[in-house]
């Protein structure tokens, strides 16, 4: 069988390049949340980020449908790509919250939050370009970080919502922040959901 070195390129480095715009989407979303001072701005970079994503979704999907040979099952990369796009979608979702709930003013544990899915963010996009290079060692190492990190989420996410109503003052805040919380928390499954995908895509290679 003939492998096209070329081809196998595009869709490793199509991979890498939507991996690293989730890198700088996450950062982005963290400096926004210091102070959510330019929410509005912060919102239309990042929406545009996530149109960026799209692209990288469709021409993974075209690339598909023109290869006779793929470096990887055709399920399994489309899979990846997916995954990748609703990670973006996830984050984009979070930032437009802010805008359309009128959050004027940040928390300790939305920079914790950002914290959490930027380092989720940098391990993702060092699993894929371990991917292209065949090492699946430090494929397993980054999937047992990220989901480390999903655990602190998940703490994040009920220590902020216990706090929040110990005292509740104003129920339309609580309302807000309770469905941000919950929405970032979704955000760490998702980097461990695309990780597991990433992990069965391993096995069979391995």
């Amino acid at each position: 069988m003939i492998f096209n070195r070329t081809k196998d390129r595009i869709f490793y480095q199509t991979l890498i390049d939507a991996a690293s715009n989730i890198v700088e989407a996450v950062q982005l979303f963290r400096e926004n949340v210091e102070t959510l001072e330019e929410k509005e701005k912060y919102a239309e970079r990042l929406k545009e980020l996530e149109s960026k994503g799209d692209t990288y979704t469709h021409l993974m999907i075209k690339e598909l449908n023109s290869t006779f040979v793929t470096p990887l099952d055709r399920e399994d990369i489309l899979n990846l790509a997916v995954k990748l796009d609703d990670v973006l979608d996830g984050i984009e979702a979070c930032a437009a919250r802010f805008v359309y709930f009128h959050v004027n003013k940040s928390a300790p544990y939305l920079v914790q939050f950002a914290e959490i899915i930027v380092s989720s963010a940098l391990l993702l996009q060092e699993s894929f370009i371990a991917l292209e290079k065949k090492d699946f060692q430090s494929i397993r190492k980054i999937s047992i970080e990220i989901n480390d990190l999903e655990n602190q989420g998940d703490k994040l996410m009920r220590d902020s919502l216990y706090t929040l109503f110990e005292n509740p003052s104003d129920g339309l805040e609580l309302f807000k922040m309770k469905e941000i919380i919950e929405k970032l928390e979704r955000v760490t499954d998702l980097f461990e959901d695309l990780m597991d995908v990433m992990e069965g895509v391993i096995l069979k290679y391995a």
